[in-house]
């Protein structure tokens, strides 16, 4: 057995960072109706755009491919949730628009959706919460940089 005490942090937060990640998303994909925790996501960028994003920009924010985000937004446009549509300043870029079952889904599970993050965030304090978030948005720039030292 792993004795935790003398092992490198890092590696505990690194393995840890994988398994927080599988976690989540199967507790997410057996609670939520009607979409899984990939498909959520997808829904939450949409939400942090000013107006509808092309599938482009759309995969950019979330992370992922372009074949992924792709394959995601029509699996929700299947389910009614999406509407893509073609960009009317540029013939060849299409838009992705939350549909009004997507907004009816959002308030229909907003109770929904608090109780589980705050379940979820229940055994941390403000401060290890806010230390948390400090911590992961620095590991997120540092993959970052790595990335892009890669092109």
């Amino acid at each position: 057995m792993y004795n935790f005490e003398t092992m490198d942090k890092r590696l505990i937060i690194f393995g840890n960072l994988f398994l927080v990640a599988n976690r989540l998303q199967t507790v997410m994909d057996s609670q939520m109706e009607g979409l899984t925790a990939k498909q959520w996501l997808v829904l939450t960028m949409l939400g942090m755009f000013d107006e509808p994003p092309t599938l482009k920009q759309l995969a950019k924010m979330c992370n992922t491919s372009h074949q992924n985000t792709k394959q995601l937004v029509l699996k929700l446009e299947s389910k009614g949730f999406l509407e893509v549509t073609k960009d009317p300043k540029d013939a060849r870029a299409m838009r992705i628009c939350t549909t009004a079952k997507c907004t009816e889904w959002e308030l229909a599970n907003q109770e929904n959706s608090a109780k589980f993050v705050n379940q979820m965030f229940s055994t941390l304090t403000q401060e290890e919460i806010l230390i948390t978030m400090t911590s992961l948005l620095k590991i997120y720039d540092a993959l970052e940089d790595m990335a892009n030292e890669q092109k």
